[in-house]
């Protein structure tokens, strides 16, 4: 079992793979250190930082915890968490997840969310004792961790209308994506046009991670893709809505239709099965990669 002590050592090392790629602007030497949806949502910020030619968006992975969750598991694969602190100034603390494949593989940075605004985060066992990872298709939850995830991107992408809204609580990311939606749609209402703002979200073929919680539930992060697309009536110009989505557009002409594209991860509280609590998102990261006009 890894101890505290370990994975402090580690936390250190990741980010210091990190600060250097960053530091070189160049993404090449990532893999030595994050793997999976970690890695590919590093590359999409450190892309996105040189079309915008500032690094404001780059999450911060200098991986100073103020909670570790460490395995009980004796053998591998192997998972970890750390809650960071909080940051100074705006911003929530990141939740992270590394993952050790094998003994002679060292343990990199897997996944990672911003944890989201008012949420209260679920226990973990002590850090001595160690916490059981939990099987994506666990039946002992509200729904199993895969199944999750899965469902959880039906209710972003169709909100009350998903079929399973009733097992999620309502959350920031949802109710950022109705004001969101609706901000788009209005600009092009108050210029006397016809609009629509529409959102698709949709499971990656990334594995799902999960963690036993004291109470029985898990916590389980996912990655996730998501598309939106904004519409207006023929003959319109619709410009990227967005600082980040104009860095990405380049010398695109305008149309009627703006489409972005982003690589998502999401970490969601899902209770035991007899519980009377809902899913609950507890965190989110987005980065947008491609803008089109079509």
């Amino acid at each position: 079992m890894v101890s505290e002590t370990q994975e402090l050592k580690i936390l250190d090392r990741v980010s210091t793979v990190v600060a250097e790629a960053d530091q070189a602007d160049e993404a090449s030497s990532l893999a030595a250190r994050l793997s999976g949806p970690a890695l590919a949502l590093r590359e999409a910020e450190l892309e996105l930082a040189a079309a915008r030619g500032d690094d404001k968006l780059l999450t911060n992975l200098s991986l100073e915890m103020q909670q570790v969750v460490l395995p009980s598991e004796q053998g591998w694969p192997r998972s970890s968490y750390g809650i960071g602190v909080t940051p100074k100034g705006k911003g929530t603390p990141v939740l992270a997840a590394f993952e050790q494949a094998s003994a002679r593989e060292q343990y990199k940075l897997w996944g990672y969310v911003q944890l989201l605004p008012d949420i209260t985060m679920p226990r973990f066992a002590e850090a001595a004792l160690g916490s059981p990872a939990v099987a994506v298709d666990d039946t002992t939850l509200k729904a199993t961790p895969e199944a999750a995830v899965a469902q959880y991107a039906s209710v972003l992408t169709h909100d009350e209308r998903s079929r399973y809204a009733e097992g999620f609580a309502d959350d920031y990311v949802r109710r950022l994506i109705r004001s969101y939606g609706k901000l788009q749609v209005d600009a092009i209402e108050e210029k006397d046009g016809r609009g629509t703002f529409e959102i698709e979200y949709e499971r990656t073929n990334d594995p799902v991670k999960a963690v036993r919680t004291v109470d029985g539930g898990a916590l389980v992060l996912g990655a996730l893709a998501s598309q939106e697309t904004v519409r207006a009536e023929e003959n319109w110009q619709l410009g990227p809505p967005t600082p980040s989505a104009r860095a990405l557009w380049g010398s695109a002409e305008r149309t009627n239709v703006v489409r972005i594209a982003y690589r998502d991860m999401v970490a969601l509280y899902v209770p035991p099965k007899d519980s009377d609590v809902q899913i609950t998102a507890v965190g989110h990261h987005r980065v947008p990669y491609d803008v089109s006009n079509d």
